[in-house]
């Protein structure tokens, strides 16, 4: 196993996986509706990477030190028997941290074979308890009680559970209380995600932003909390324990408090491009590496080392300085948040 870093002398830690990009919601600051339509083409089968070709992906990232994959999406539950790949990465990984981001809105029926198969970890993306603010959020109407019952069946069967939200100001800031309350009592760790400007189609303006400190604020007045330390590996989170000791809550601020500085993380998009950052322009041909150079473990270890040892990226430091995001940047559902 090596130990890898980029020219910020930034290790590889981290690796997240899209298996699909497509989705059965249309949330408004990933896949909006008036853009991703019920017509629209999302990636061809054939162009998606395979199981086994993500196995293979994760056994050479394996070589180079990660200990942590996250299978994402797109709705990473639409793509058929996603407990076969799960089953496939642990016994590539007996040791990995595996964890995967979803919805929620089919979790109710694939948690057994998900456990069974040897996911660790599942973060679940919910902006609303309130069905009409989540569907004005999601583009599409949710039944948020039956995802709700999900998570906390999850917890119950010995997954590690987050909850996932984004907050777009004067569209779902009525849901901060009612999710930071719900999740306080029943012992889930809540993550607050700053909206932010990935890819270039969700409209984003910065003016719509309501900023972790803000959120942190109103959550306080109400249950005062204090800052936990943050541990070796850092991670993307801020995050805080209420005074009561009933809990715990996170803070992921993108915009407000960028946190280039220690990520770790490497990206594949479901049509096999690697990406060393959520923001970049551009990515690397890895589908090409597998299917027309058929490049072993060691050859493609190798290659992603050369790509991850030039890695230069600190969009959200420099996000100020930049242009407006360029049409070829990757979107959220292609490359998973």
């Amino acid at each position: 196993m090596r130990t890898l870093s980029d020219q910020h002398s930034r290790p590889l830690k981290d690796l997240r996986v899209s298996i699909t990009d497509r989705c059965n919601l249309r949330c408004q600051y990933c896949l909006p509706e008036e853009l991703f339509g019920p017509g629209f083409a999302f990636s061809p089968r054939e162009e998606v990477l395979t199981y086994e070709e993500i196995n293979q992906v994760v056994g050479a990232f394996l070589l180079l030190g990660i200990g942590k994959v996250r299978i994402t999406g797109g709705e990473p539950l639409l793509r058929r028997d996603v407990s076969d790949l799960v089953r496939l990465l642990r016994q590539t990984g007996p040791n990995l941290d595996l964890a995967m981001t979803t919805n929620g809105l089919r979790l109710h029926d694939h948690l057994h074979a998900l456990r069974e198969a040897g996911l660790d970890r599942l973060n679940v993306s919910l902006d609303a308890i309130d069905p009409e603010t989540a569907r004005e959020m999601a583009g599409r109407s949710l039944d948020t009680e039956r995802v709700w019952a999900a998570v906390v069946r999850a917890q119950h069967m010995g997954f590690k559970v987050k909850l996932n939200t984004v907050i777009k100001k004067s569209v779902n800031e009525c849901q901060i209380m009612p999710l930071a309350q719900r999740c306080r009592e029943a012992g889930i760790e809540l993550r607050f995600i700053e909206y932010m400007d990935v890819g270039s189609s969700n409209g984003w303006r910065p003016d719509e932003v309501v900023t972790a400190s803000e959120i942190l604020d109103q959550i306080n007045r109400r249950f005062p909390l204090r800052p936990l330390e943050q541990g070796p590996g850092g991670g993307t989170a801020r995050r805080y324990r209420y005074d009561d000791k009933q809990g715990k809550i996170g803070f992921i601020n993108s915009i407000s408090q960028p946190f280039c500085e220690g990520c770790n993380r490497a990206r594949i998009s479901a049509t096999g491009d690697l990406h060393t950052c959520l923001f970049a322009d551009s990515g690397h041909p890895l589908k090409q590496w597998l299917r027309k150079e058929n490049l072993d473990a060691n050859a493609l270890a190798n290659r992603i080392g050369k790509v991850w040892g030039a890695r230069t990226d600190r969009y959200s430091e420099n996000r100020g300085a930049l242009a407006t995001a360029s049409a070829s940047r990757p979107e959220m559902w292609q490359i998973g948040g």
